[in-house]
């Protein structure tokens, strides 16, 4: 406790605007809004310990600000950061807590990327890396005078998990949620998300063309395992991934579709099927439980692995779309972005996909350093192949932005491409459909790049 925050009575979960409706309208001509799982699953941690919790969507609440402005010294404010536009918001409304006495904490991506930086430079108390139940959790306890001492050995042994402000690093005590190993598949252990939390169900159902008029997400596991190097998955999770069960998964799901009569589940895990069985599984008792179309991610390597048993098991299991980042048709480029698949079987995965009734949504990169300039022109025309041999398949091209922290972003500082931001405004201005690395990309394929874009996919307007 400090004599800022005498008594700490409320937490406020901030969510930022993405900014992102250019590229990331839904079919009904807005921007897809998601819920906020993060807010949701971090309110039993701040419950716990006596605290009253609500959030504050600065994506549907045009009155945010004045939300904002009524916190004081008794509240907390709790921002999730994503590299990008949505730092303005983290910052805009980190200002406006801080100067009214409120503890400010920041987690999220871009803290976990950058935790010393956003204390430093924003209005943060408090910064809580990596996957955030534990380390929340145990900040809770601590602002109400709840939390047991952390002794020495193994918590001390682990390194600062928490960086507070004018204080020294607060470590977690040993546990595999708290401090994973790299590479390590996590079991979790925090408890079901907070529903409550949500006043206004509608402000999360999106109308999909994909998956079904009423479409609503779920996280059912973060992290991943892969080590893609253009990827910031596998910096912001540790290498590890993070696993919930799958039957709680699918009783929350149920209860959630009950609320807001959702028609479809769009899965935004990482890295859905990198356990067969485990997706298997998922998809049985979603069938047999809520009966409703769902849509995931899936690593081309994986896709290649499935058995045609195995992918029209999920298909009679109601799975109607994939998103398969294929990154590029090029093995030499597969080779940089550790992607480890084989392009040569790019067509067979999306006949595959047709033959067992699954939509495919492919996404490319285009902009690799080094790359032969011809390879702009071969990832187009392998999307536009794509959608010839189905025309209900989707794909997106993006322009290589590597997010902090990435093998690539080092090899690209290394051959002089940038300069790379260095501060917190200027990761705010990091847009990967908008060609930003000097040098890198061929501005010649810019608007073409654009023009495919709007035919390829209807999410994008751009």
């Amino acid at each position: 406790m400090t004599a800022q925050n005498p008594v700490v009575t409320d937490v406020w979960f901030f969510q930022p605007r993405t900014l992102a409706k250019a590229n990331y309208a839904n079919s009904g001509g807005r921007e897809q809004t998601w819920t906020p799982w993060w807010a949701c699953y971090l309110a039993p941690a701040a419950t716990a310990a006596g605290l009253r919790t609500h959030l504050i969507d600065a994506r549907t609440d045009p009155a945010w600000q004045q939300q904002v402005a009524r916190l004081g010294p008794g509240d907390v404010l709790a921002v999730t950061t994503m590299t990008g536009a949505a730092l303005r918001d983290a910052l805009a409304a980190s200002q406006m807590a801080r100067a009214a006495g409120s503890y400010v904490v920041w987690g999220g991506p871009h803290a976990t990327l950058f935790p010393t930086q956003c204390l430093a430079e924003s209005p943060a108390n408090a910064v809580v890396p990596g996957f955030g139940h534990a380390g929340f959790a145990l900040l809770m306890r601590r602002l109400t005078g709840t939390a047991e001492p952390v002794t020495a050995g193994p918590a001390a042994a682990l390194g600062p998990r928490i960086l507070t402000e004018g204080g020294d690093p607060v470590p977690l005590q040993a546990s595999r949620t708290a401090r994973p190993a790299s590479g390590a598949l996590v079991a979790a252990d925090d408890p079901l998300p907070s529903l409550g939390l949500i006043r206004c169900w509608e402000n999360y159902v999106n109308p999909d063309v994909a998956i079904a008029d009423r479409t609503v997400n779920y996280v059912t596991s973060e992290g991943c395992l892969r080590r893609c190097t253009f990827c910031s998955e596998p910096q912001t999770s540790g290498h590890a991934w993070y696993v919930r069960p799958v039957t709680a998964a699918v009783d929350t799901i149920a209860e959630m579709v009950n609320l807001c009569g959702a028609t479809g589940i769009k899965l935004h895990d990482p890295n859905f099927f990198h356990d067969l069985d485990r997706a298997g599984e998922f998809g049985r008792r979603l069938a047999q439980t809520v009966g409703v179309p769902w849509a995931a991610s899936l690593h081309p390597a994986d896709l290649q692995a499935m058995t045609d048993e195995q992918l029209h098991a999920a298909a009679a299991a109601g799975l109607c779309r994939v998103l398969v980042g294929l990154e590029t048709p090029v093995p030499e480029l597969i080779k940089l972005s550790n992607k480890r698949y084989d392009p040569a079987g790019i067509p067979a995965m999306a006949r595959r996909l047709t033959a067992a009734g699954i939509r495919g949504m492919f996404t490319f990169i285009v902009g690799w350093p080094g790359a032969d300039p011809g390879h702009y022109q071969q990832t187009i025309d392998c999307a536009f192949a794509i959608r010839d041999l189905d025309p209900r398949h989707q794909c997106k091209i993006h322009f290589l932005e590597p997010w902090p922290g990435t093998p690539i972003s080092t090899l690209l500082q290394r051959h002089g491409y940038g300069p790379m931001p260095t501060t917190l405004a200027g990761w705010a201005d990091v847009d990967y459909y908008q060609a930003q690395i000097a040098g890198l990309h061929d501005p010649a394929y810019t608007q073409i790049v654009r023009d495919a874009n709007r035919a390829l996919s209807p999410y994008v307007d751009a």
